[in-house]
């Protein structure tokens, strides 16, 4: 079985093009664990077909998302690459984008429409006892305005959001602050992750709130401790993102390490 490695912005995923078996929340775990496996943030399951690549996303602790930003660019890179083209169809569990690798290497992808409200997110539900705004994007994000994201409490805040009942599905946590009208500066918790270099949908969430409390407009480019990406929002909440995807290696795992997967079931 090959395996690639990418990471986009320290964010950083195993990469299986049609799997022996099927990717189960064990097998993911064992993948992703830094020391029985190869240590990730998550497992990208592609298929491939004509110009269309679908992406199933495992996160470290087993559980599925419906989209990772910087899961789908690496997905569209290296799809490219084996596909010979700079164009391509990309499907998640969010729905169907297009993604374009651009002349200076970075993947532009076009996600669908974010929404300030959904059944992700239950108002019935006790108040979490800080202010946020709601941002789907298909996964669902609690977006904290913060004076420091870099000495905010995340590791606390974090966790504690991501269960909480307000949250049917879990969520993903942002501490962001503006930094001027074109720009802001965040941290992340992924849901079933932890805190993480970047997110692409987070970076998509951070910016689709910051322009709805009119203290940005499009396009924003977010900064993370991995790196920055930008984010195109139009009237309409589609979503624009564009950065960079970077393999790291691709191996052969070893048939001890296969067995152990096949015995995960």
């Amino acid at each position: 079985m090959r395996v690639a490695k990418w990471h986009a912005l320290g964010n950083h995923f195993l990469v299986v093009e049609t799997p022996p078996w099927p990717i189960t929340p064990a097998r993911a775990r064992l993948l992703c664990d830094v020391a029985l496996g190869l240590g990730a943030d998550g497992v990208l399951e592609l298929s491939l077909d004509g110009d269309e690549v679908a992406v199933v996303v495992h996160n470290r602790d087993g559980s599925i998302a419906e989209i990772s930003g910087n899961g789908t660019r690496i997905a569209a890179a290296y799809a490219a690459e084996r596909l010979g083209t700079g164009d391509l169809r990309v499907r998640t569990g969010a729905g169907t984008g297009t993604a374009t690798v651009l002349e200076d290497g970075r993947i532009s992808v076009r996600l669908g429409q974010a929404s300030l409200a959904g059944p992700q997110e239950d108002l019935a539900a006790p108040d979490p006892g800080v202010a946020y705004r709601f941002v789907s994007v298909g996964n669902p994000h609690c977006v904290l305005t913060v004076d420091d994201p870099g000495s905010f409490a995340l590791a606390e805040e974090g966790p504690r959001l991501e269960v909480h009942p307000r949250f049917p599905e879990r969520t993903n946590v942002e501490a962001v602050v503006p930094v001027d009208p074109h720009r802001v500066r965040m941290r992340v918790w992924e849901r079933g992750v932890g805190e993480t270099q970047a997110c692409g949908s987070g970076a998509c969430a951070a910016a689709v709130a910051a322009i709805a409390d009119g203290t940005c407009s499009s396009p924003v480019t977010v900064e993370m401790p991995g790196g920055n990406v930008e984010v195109g929002v139009d009237d309409a909440l589609a979503l624009t993102l564009t950065g960079t995807a970077q393999r790291v290696y691709t191996a052969d795992l070893d048939a001890e390490l296969l067995a152990q997967l096949e015995r995960a079931g």
